[in-house]
């Protein structure tokens, strides 16, 4: 498990660990309030999903990147992988 990673609104945090290559990750979010987390692993696009206030669990074929993960609500989040 990499993390926990505390992010404020609109935070980038850089080069999260993700499993090895060939498996998947799964992403926790903990949210203080609804809105938008931004993924990008890797040289992948970015890709922006909806999170509901409290545990949000994202589950990707994120192996062997790092990840970069923004904060897009307007209150605090929490993030760890594994």
């Amino acid at each position: 498990m990499a993390g926990p990673y505390h992010l404020s609104p609109n935070e980038v945090q850089f080069d999260i660990p993700t499993w090895g290559f060939g498996k998947t990750t799964t992403v926790h979010a903990d949210c203080a309030v609804a809105g938008f987390i931004e993924m990008r692993a890797g040289g992948s696009p970015a890709e922006s999903t909806s999170v509901n206030a409290g545990q949000n669990h994202f589950t990707r074929d994120f192996g062997g990147v790092l990840l970069a993960v923004k904060n897009l609500t307007n209150g605090a989040m929490t993030v760890t992988t594994e």
